[in-house]
């Protein structure tokens, strides 16, 4: 699957990801490269998450009406793409 992700550059504070799609998904890094890897860490343990409680992960949104929220104005916009074998075993994204 993949996932739009959000960054924005936090004055003096370093770079915060958000995953729209995927409830309490959000992280921090202190450059734009450690906010991705974190962000992808992230959304794979929200999945595990997800699977664990037996539900089902949500599709990923559009890049282009997500873009048009204005809570999200100013950001980088990333695609994290995870690949089934970074979940748990048994887990389908």
């Amino acid at each position: 699957m993949r996932y739009p992700v959000v960054v924005h550059n936090i004055e003096f504070a370093g770079y915060g990801a958000i995953a729209p799609d995927l409830p309490h998904c959000h992280c921090h890094g202190d450059s734009l490269e450690t906010a991705l890897q974190k962000m992808a860490e992230t959304i794979v343990e929200r999945l595990d998450e997800l699977q664990a409680a037996g539900q089902e992960p949500p599709q990923p949104g559009e890049l282009d009406q997500l873009r048009k929220n204005p809570a999200f104005s100013g950001g980088v916009w990333a695609i994290i793409d995870i690949e089934s074998n970074e979940l748990r075993p048994g887990s389908r994204p």
